[in-house]
């Protein structure tokens, strides 16, 4: 089951029932606060309600259906805005929740919620696409790949490039390996490459550590001794026309940013741009790029080549700019890249199609318009980069909108209204954030790509939340990293959720993902944390949030994991998803809250 599906943006729920007929009296209203879409089998959360214009107590009685198998309450009975635990039933199902006031039976609330099963080796059943960008022993390094799972824990074959600052260019390498995952969605995969033995660190064995969100899509880590990064694992569609192992489906407008190293000049490197693709006749007909090497910034046109994809989804784009990738597409509109160019160049992103294949999207100012949370990262002159923030836009201006930035331990935030942006018929664009001390410190010109409205850039394979946005790349001439816009939907922070958060500090990377469970403002759970290569599985996660009563949709709080502690803000980008931003002076770091 994907649980992502079945998630409701329930952030309160009420029912109103009249008073007595012919009666002035107002309305008797009952509402159910926080409640989350979805719950694991026999998880507990905490839920309130309140009762308005009742003349009586406003006690609240609370009942679920189906009687006898939809959990239990403590205590049944509440004040009003008062809080019971509720603990879902041990089987997999739907439950409706009742909140009923004690003096007045006929005025109630409900909400219904999905129970699911805990996890199980069965949630990885298919072909898989899986991206990781981070540091090994030579620096920076990006891999991505597709495999096999049986559904039994065993990894039949695959397929995998890696590519890092050492000048390791292993490609196409076959792997098989195993698997496991445990009741709470976390789980645990090592593979070992065909070829990799030749070059690849750790004679070509990788471990990586993982928490899904639903049996198409996860979080996941790179966890050995070698190598520390963050990434995503994805369901590859091999069937019917957005399949991404058919040629047919990688045709069309795509927009695309990727971010790593220029390996010459050794300093942060970024492309991005828009490109018409055709796997079928080989060919990319037009495109534009935009590159950010160390602060020089240029565009270009661009025609190409393209060939593949074969049984694992695997292809390549050439580009006559002379930058060119390695993709593995996890449906015909997604294609996670790494560049080829080792030893000048090293970046790593995606492709993500403008609309669905073969059309020829128009966009305009208006295609960019509603709310919308982003993030960016990467590095400055100063050292690593992380913002995050929230806007609301509107005919080439933002009305409103707020962002946090760490600048290599700098924390500022603040307002980020009237800063224009603009959008051409190619689905290029510009956006120009502040750029000062007080806000985005080093960010201020910011280039837009956008893509397919339909399409979620977070999580591919679901199509009911979080679709539409635009890619990131930064074009100042002191920052330089990728992001995302994606459009916005405000919800309850509650329920259980995947984590992942990368980190860098001043001598390290540090990355973990685990699961944690969030209830009455604070997480729970456990993680799998690699420290720059010292790994430890199963440490204790704990944290806060506390909702910003300004701008809504952001919170803050902290994660504590294991002995450290982190400062925290949170970007809701719908009720299943939120964008984390580290806002420490020791550490700097993007990532994910995404529902279970």
């Amino acid at each position: 089951m994907n649980r992502k599906h079945i998630l409701l943006a329930l952030m309160v729920l009420g029912v109103v029932v009249l008073a007595g007929c012919g009666s002035s009296n107002p309305a008797i209203i009952v509402q159910i606060a926080n409640v989350p879409g979805t719950l694991t089998a026999n998880q507990s959360v905490t839920l309130s309600a309140t009762v308005t214009n009742d003349p009586s107590t406003g006690n609240v009685n609370w009942t679920c259906m189906p009687s006898g198998s939809c959990g239990s309450f403590n205590p049944t009975q509440t004040a009003n805005g008062g809080t019971t635990s509720y603990t879902a039933p041990a089987a997999a199902g739907t439950v409706t929740i009742v909140a009923t006031d004690a003096d007045h039976t006929g005025s109630t609330a409900s909400a219904t919620i999905a129970i699911v099963a805990v996890g199980a080796n069965s949630q990885l059943s298919g072909q898989y696409v899986y991206f990781v960008q981070g540091t090994d022993v030579d620096g920076f390094y990006t891999a991505v790949g597709s495999f096999v799972a049986d559904g039994n824990g065993n990894i039949t074959s695959g397929e995998q490039d890696f590519y890092d600052a050492g000048d390791v260019q292993d490609q196409a390498d076959p792997l098989t390996g195993t698997y496991s995952i445990s009741a709470n969605g976390q789980g645990s995969m090592t593979v070992t490459t065909a070829n990799g033995g030749l070059t690849l660190p750790n004679g070509g064995v990788e471990t990586f550590s993982f928490a899904l969100t639903s049996t198409t899509h996860g979080l996941v880590i790179e966890f050995d001794a070698e190598d520390t990064s963050s990434g995503t694992i994805d369901f590859q569609s091999t069937t019917g026309t957005t399949s991404g192992t058919n040629a047919a489906s990688i045709t069309g407008d795509y927009s695309f940013a990727t971010s790593g190293e220029d390996l010459s000049n050794e300093v942060a490197l970024t492309f991005g741009g828009v490109a018409n693709l055709s796997a079928s006749s080989g060919s990319v007909t037009s495109g534009t790029i935009y590159v950010n090497d160390g602060g020089t910034t240029q565009n270009s046109g661009t025609t190409g080549s393209v060939t593949g994809p074969d049984a694992f989804g695997r292809g390549t784009i050439s580009t006559s700019f002379g930058v060119n990738f390695v993709f593995y597409a996890v449906q015909g509109e997604v294609l996670r890249v790494v560049e080829s160019d080792v030893p000048t160049f090293i970046t790593g992103g995606t492709f993500y199609g403008q609309g669905a294949p073969g059309t020829n999207s128009t966009f305009s100012v208006s295609s960019l318009s509603g709310t919308y949370a982003f993030f960016e990262s990467g590095s400055t002159v100063n050292g690593p980069l992380a913002i995050a923030g929230q806007f609301t836009a509107a005919s080439g201006n933002l009305s409103a909108g707020f962002a946090d930035t760490n600048d290599d331990g700098t924390y500022e935030k603040g307002s980020i209204a009237a800063s224009p942006y603009t959008l051409a018929g190619n689905g290029s664009g510009t956006l120009t954030l502040p750029g000062t001390p007080s806000t985005t410190e080093d960010v201020s010109a910011l280039l837009i790509f956008a893509t397919d409205p339909t399409l979620n850039l977070l999580d591919p394979n679901n199509t009911t939340s979080g679709t539409g946005g635009a890619l990131i790349m930064d074009n100042d001439a002191g920052a330089y990293g990728t992001g995302l816009i994606v459009q916005q939907t405000t919800g309850a922070l509650q329920g259980n959720y995947a984590v992942n958060l990368q980190l860098f500090n001043s001598s390290a990377e540090i990355d973990f993902v685990g699961q944690s469970t969030q209830s009455g403002g604070s997480f729970t759970g456990t993680v799998d944390l690699n420290d720059n290569g010292t790994t430890a599985t199963a440490v204790n996660f704990s944290g806060s949030s506390t909702a910003d009563s300004t701008n809504v949709g952001r919170y803050t709080g902290s994660f504590t994991v294991g002995a450290n502690s982190y400062n925290i803000t949170y970007y809701q980008v719908n009720s299943g998803e939120f964008f984390i931003l580290d806002t420490d002076s020791s550490d700097v770091g993007n990532g994910f809250l995404q529902s279970q």
